[in-house]
């Protein structure tokens, strides 16, 4: 598999906005710090599809100097403690009773307030709701960073930007480990999980001291930000295998791996992959006791090839596995060798808590997309509600609805699909030479999949890239285009996930975050500022909402494959406040709502 978060390449140009605001960002977000740490020395409206609108800043955004108040709202259920919503991974919040397309596109929406945090931000904000925190009850989200440090933000009241706690992962003399990519650091990169049953959240770290990095899995207490009991255990995987990396007949788990897919807590079990590195890996883990259930290894005996190497990485477009109520778990698979068995690359597999493969689905044309580079595991597996089906694509466009109960292994023409189908039109028929000097055939669209589908109503919304969303209509284990995309979205879109916002199934909101040129572009040292859009569910190409029609809504720059989440009337986005080129960078949670 290629390493797991290198971006594709493409870019686009963003011009510069003027600010309108009294202060400079930077003066902001100074503010904010000095505030904090003066705290703790003490003890402590709407735009149509065409409206002209600003573009994107390439300045350092950042919180807004003054803090709009908003009531809090009433006592909720809502909870998101797992990457896109749920382990069917629908990304569909259908409890949100204060967002609507009506007062989204009415004027009154916009940004509310930053948070600043001491780290990039690639993990997705989690967010629970109704939690005692030293004894007073609040809406909280989570945010983890790249310098291995968790935040516990109130959601609704901004207060003097400190956080309910805040904790580091990292114990004495460690320091996160130096990134390559993401740069500068790589302390907590992937989604952690919420077991909302026992108020805990697990994360994986990746730290270094005096010897070499080495990966941590952590439990924490939501409510004081401590370990719990038995927390943290430091992370061990081996196998054998006889690849290259074998040494005395076994290859080890290193920190040449990046932990990017996002953690899955099914049914007692925490599942954790690995990419990034010559051969990708899934590990299971007892939650109760973090004791280590299984190892699977996706290529313990063939080396990947090409440009960068991998073998069957689980990277998922910075997703995760994704789970059914009978505890089977479902993921997909980078670049690699495939043999049905140890070699798993370019495949969906389903498994179960020990990780044995009970079936699995790899397209015909394997060989042509690792010898391409176009691997499954760019994007991520959704299962449908209410069916025994899922949805799933990757690097080469193309979307494969798949029967849960058979997947289909192998089979000629993709037959053991249910459909098949390629997200943009111009699909081609390549040819590739592999490692071996043998030409390899294949199909490639003129978009790919950096993302996971999203659920409303009988439609599935996916992220082009480059280009918009799209809205696909499904009926009787079919999949069609419904006809109407987004027309306001930039044409680089960096792995865009959306999520959807409804009532039940009224009041339908697509969210999106375009990542215009985020950091750590391949193609430009300087980023452009994130965009958030907000279209309606039933006519996506009705643009309700932009974050580039008002200055003072502008939110940091866009990190690659990050997407919003939706809860109690707030939505809410991680970005980076500083571009690569300073010094420890910092980054940010921004918060929208509606202000009045």
């Amino acid at each position: 598999m290629k390493f797991a978060v290198i971006a594709h390449r493409r870019s686009h140009l963003h011009s510069r906005v003027k600010s309108i605001l009294a202060i400079t960002s930077h003066q902001r977000f100074s503010f904010i710090i000095a505030a904090a740490v003066v705290l703790a020395l003490a003890g402590c409206g709407g735009v149509s599809a065409n409206s002209p609108s600003p573009t994107p800043s390439s300045t350092p955004p950042t919180a807004t100097p003054t803090p709009v108040t908003t009531p809090t709202p009433a006592p909720s259920t809502v909870n998101v403690p797992t990457w896109h919503m749920n382990n069917a991974r629908t990304g569909l919040n259908d409890q949100e009773t204060l967002l609507t397309p009506a007062n989204v596109s009415g004027g009154s929406f916009g940004k509310l307030f930053s948070y600043a945090v001491d780290g990039y931000v690639y993990a997705q904000p989690l967010y629970i709701s109704n939690l005692n925190i030293n004894g007073r009850t609040h809406n909280v989200v989570f945010v983890a960073t790249e310098m291995a440090t968790v935040y516990a933000f109130d959601a609704d009241n901004f207060g003097d930007g400190s956080p309910l706690w805040k904790t580091s992962l990292l114990q004495n003399g460690e320091s996160p480990q130096s990134g390559g990519n993401p740069k500068p650091f790589q302390g907590l990169t992937s989604t952690p999980v919420i077991d909302t049953s026992a108020n805990t959240m697990y994360l994986v770290s990746s730290q270094k001291s005096t010897g070499a990095p080495f990966f941590r899995l952590h439990a924490i207490d939501i409510t004081t930000g401590q370990e719990r009991a038995g927390s943290p255990v430091v992370i061990h995987a081996s196998v054998p295998g006889t690849n290259s990396e074998s040494v005395n007949g076994v290859i080890n788990l290193t920190v040449a791996c990046l932990q990017r897919a996002s953690l899955l807590l099914s049914q007692g079990t925490l599942f954790i992959g690995f990419s990034a590195c010559p051969t990708g890996w899934l590990l299971s883990y007892d939650a109760a006791s973090l004791s280590q259930i299984a190892v699977l290894n996706m290529s313990p005996n063939v080396d990947g090839f090409g440009e960068f190497g991998g073998a069957g990485g689980v990277w998922m477009g910075g997703g995760g596995p994704a789970a059914d109520d009978a505890g089977n778990v479902y993921v997909s698979t980078g670049n690699g060798p495939y043999d049905a068995g140890p070699e798993w690359g370019d495949s969906i597999l389903k498994l179960d808590s020990h990780l044995h493969i009970i079936d699995h689905f790899t397209p015909s044309d394997w060989a042509f997309l690792q010898c391409r580079d176009l691997d499954v595991s760019a994007g991520g597996v959704m299962l449908i509600p209410g069916e025994s089906q899922l949805v799933a694509g990757g690097k080469a466009g193309k979307m494969y609805l798949i029967n849960t109960a058979n997947l289909g292994q192998l089979q000629p023409n993709d037959a053991g699909a249910l459909q098949t189908l390629f997200f943009s039109p111009g699909s081609s028929t390549e040819n590739c030479v592999d490692n071996h000097g043998t030409v390899v055939t294949g199909q490639a669209g003129t978009s790919s999949f950096y993302g996971t589908a999203a659920w409303f109503n009988g439609s599935l919304f996916v992220g082009n890239d480059p280009g918009p969303v799209k809205a696909f209509a499904y009926n009787s284990s079919h999949i069609t285009a419904a006809g109407t995309t987004p027309q306001s979205i930039s044409a680089f879109s960096y792995g865009t996930t959306p999520f959807v916002s409804a009532n039940g199934t009224n009041n339908g909101i697509v969210w999106a975050l375009d990542h215009g040129k985020p950091i750590q572009d391949p193609h430009s040292s300087t980023p452009a500022s994130a965009v958030l859009r907000a279209y309606d569910a039933t006519n996506i190409s009705h643009l309700l909402y932009s974050s580039e029609q008002n200055a003072a809504d502008t939110p940091g720059f866009g990190i690659k494959f990050t997407e919003p989440i939706v809860a109690n009337g707030k939505v809410f986005i991680a970005t980076a406040h500083d571009s690569l080129s300073t010094a420890s960078p910092q980054g940010e949670l921004d918060i929208y709502g509606l202000k009045n």
